[in-house]
């Protein structure tokens, strides 16, 4: 009889995020149609980020809210449009909230007209 291999609760937690990365990119993107605002709105207050992930893969960036302890991610859907959806996730890693906010490579230099 074979020893029983363990896995770490850290090797379990990236082989999962790894997965919930690959399954995002699977549905969307090149060879899937891109998210609409409509599918960002189903994203639910309390969802596990795990599943945001999952759903839409890796936000476009995130940065983090100190004085309210959150980080924020953002997905650029729509190049065309000059707004961005925006995912609050709490350190617990569920939603707090969730909605549009204007694209900031919009503005200035860094602007695409």
């Amino acid at each position: 009889m074979r020893p029983r291999q363990t896995v770490s609760p850290a090797h379990r937690v990236a082989a999962l995020l790894v997965a919930a990365a690959a399954a995002g990119c699977a549905g969307y993107g090149p060879a899937g149609p891109a998210p609409t605002e409509a599918d960002f709105a189903s994203i639910r207050p309390g969802t596990r980020s795990e599943e945001v992930l999952a759903r839409f893969g890796r936000p476009t960036w995130a940065f983090g809210v100190r004085q309210e302890n959150l980080t924020i991610w953002n997905y650029r859907y729509d190049r065309h449009a000059c707004i961005v959806y925006q995912v609050s996730v709490r350190p617990d890693g569920t939603v707090r909230d969730v909605g549009t906010g204007p694209d900031p490579w919009c503005d200035g230099p860094n602007s695409r007209d």
